[in-house]
C-alpha cells in the first residue's frame, strides 16, 4: 500500500478566521482582501501535485462547483465533498462531468440523474477516519484538506494531517461568526514545525510539518 499525505491548505485572517462568512467564493475572497493573486497561484500549485481534494459542502455552496484545474499528471483530482444536506440541483458541480466528484455523507443523499456523482457513506464511522482509509485502500497519494473548519477539526482529532500550508491575510476580520480555521475546538493543542515562508504583498506563506504527541 502506498503512503498517502494529508495536507491543509487554507487562508486566514491573522485572527484566525478564514473568511468573513461561511459562504464566501473565491471572487468574494479576493475583493475582501483574504486572498490575492499569489495565494491563488500558490493554492494551483499545490492542486497540480495532488491527486485528491478533500471538502466541507459550504465550499461547493459558495462556489456552485469544483475548482477546474489539473493536478498530478495532469488529470482534475477526485473531489471528496463532506455534505450532510442536498446540494442544490442548479449548481454547476452537477455537470462537471470531467471531474471525479464524491460526496461523503452519514446517510444516502440524492444524486442528479446523469451526473455522474457518487455517495460515500460512513454510517455510525468517524468521518476523518474513515476517508482516510479509502484513500489509502484506493491508492491515492496527497490528498489536500480545504477545510472548513469543521472538517479540518476532524482531521486533526484523528492525527491525520501530515503538512499545513497556511496563507496569512494581512487583515483582521474581528466579526463574532465569522469561521475559524478549526471549529468547534480541537480536542488538544497541534504543534508545527516551520518548513519554509514566504511573503507576496504583505501575505505570508507558511509551510508546516504537522508534529502530534505520542
Amino acid at each position: 500500500m502506498l503512503l498517502m499525505k494529508i495536507v491543509n491548505v487554507m487562508a486566514s485572517s491573522l485572527d484566525g478566521r478564514i473568511g468573513v462568512h461561511d459562504r464566501e467564493g473565491d471572487a468574494e475572497r479576493l475583493d475582501v482582501g483574504m486572498s490575492n493573486s499569489s495565494d491563488q497561484d500558490h493554492l494551483r500549485k499545490q492542486i497540480e501535485a495532488s491527486d485528491a481534494i478533500i471538502v466541507g459542502a459550504s465550499s461547493i455552496r459558495a462556489n456552485g462547483s469544483c475548482l477546474d484545474h489539473p493536478g498530478k499528471n495532469r488529470k482534475p483530482p477526485v473531489w471528496f465533498i463532506f455534505a450532510q444536506t442536498p446540494i442544490p440541483e442548479s449548481f454547476e458541480f452537477w455537470k462537471q462531468k470531467h471531474i471525479r466528484r464524491v460526496l461523503v455523507s452519514a446517510a444516502a443523499l440524492p444524486i442528479v440523474a446523469g451526473s455522474d456523482v457518487e455517495n460515500l457513506i460512513y454510517g455510525s464511522a468517524d468521518p476523518a477516519m474513515f476517508l482516510a482509509l479509502y484513500l489509502r485502500l484506493q491508492n491515492f497519494q496527497r490528498a489536500l484538506l480545504f477545510g472548513g473548519g469543521v472538517v479540518n477539526s476532524w482531521f486533526y482529532n484523528q492525527k491525520l494531517v501530515d503538512q499545513l500550508e497556511l496563507t496569512l491575510a494581512p487583515m483582521m476580520i474581528g466579526k463574532p461568526d465569522s469561521p475559524y480555521l478549526v471549529a468547534p475546538a480541537l480536542r488538544e493543542a497541534v504543534q508545527f514545525l516551520l518548513d519554509s515562508s514566504q511573503i507576496s504583498e504583505s501575505f505570508v506563506f507558511l509551510s508546516y510539518s504537522v508534529v502530534y504527541r505520542p
